[in-house]
């Protein structure tokens, strides 16, 4: 299982996530803040 560096656009934080937390992350926005985030904040 992959794990990603998720940093949120708006509240800055940076999360390590799995790839069900990244495909959680992408439905449902940041799961700090809430905004809608796409695959461009993830990194490997």
């Amino acid at each position: 299982m992959n794990t990603y560096e998720f940093t949120c656009p708006d509240c800055q934080r940076a999360i390590p996530v799995t790839d069900p937390m990244r495909e959680a992350t992408l439905a449902n926005g940041c799961p700090i803040c809430g905004r809608s985030v796409t695959g461009e904040q993830f990194a490997v």
